[in-house]
């Protein structure tokens, strides 16, 4: 099977899931997530197919899409990039400016969804979808984050998250982000 047919595939078994065990997604580990894994490479033509798929769960869905990279980038932008490079550049004893950054990436997202998973009134069945989580390496990862709302309290997740992830399935729980860094899922669903 071709790469292409591969992540093709994949999110058609996603909407599949979302139309057919709503609210059985990621219920085996007790949190709402569904990971998509997909060649890096290929990431606009999937956000492209992503998009036209999501419309197509309309009206019984209220698809409510975060970009991630948008998300990093407002953090940035609050912190100034200038004193980002120079802190990593130069740290000061005992810091690890990588891992607050991250830190701080995941816990804005974090909000982000919150917010969205409880904006009103739903337009149907309330999904979240992470998309461009490539911004988050190599400060963080999609682990990170779905810790992160994992370890919140999660009653403001009325529905599945959908966290689009660029990099390879190793493994049934196991995929490489970016295809650098090897992440378990151990909460949720994975395709």
């Amino acid at each position: 099977m071709s790469e292409s047919v591969d992540w093709g595939w994949k999110l058609r078994e996603g909407v599949e899931r979302l139309k057919t065990q709503y609210d059985q997604i990621g219920r085996k580990t007790g949190a709402p997530f569904l990971g998509i894994v997909y060649p890096p490479e290929a990431e606009a033509a999937v956000l492209k197919e992503w998009h036209i798929m999501a419309t197509s769960l309309k009206p019984e869905f209220d698809i409510r899409t975060i970009d991630v990279l948008a998300v990093t980038r407002g953090v940035m932008d609050e912190l100034g990039g200038q004193n980002v490079v120079e802190a990593m550049a130069d740290p000061m004893p005992g810091a690890n400016p990588e891992a607050e950054l991250g830190t701080m990436w995941v816990t804005a997202l974090a909000a982000k969804v919150k917010e969205c998973a409880t904006e009103v009134p739903p337009k149907g069945k309330v999904v979240i979808v992470l998309e461009c989580l490539a911004a988050l390496y190599p400060a963080a990862g999609p682990r990170d984050l779905m810790q992160k709302l994992w370890d919140q309290e999660q009653s403001f997740l009325s529905g599945p998250v959908v966290v689009l992830i660029p990099g390879r399935l190793i493994e049934r729980k196991v995929y490489s982000f970016v295809n650098e860094r090897d992440e378990l899922m151990y909460r949720g669903d994975i395709i």
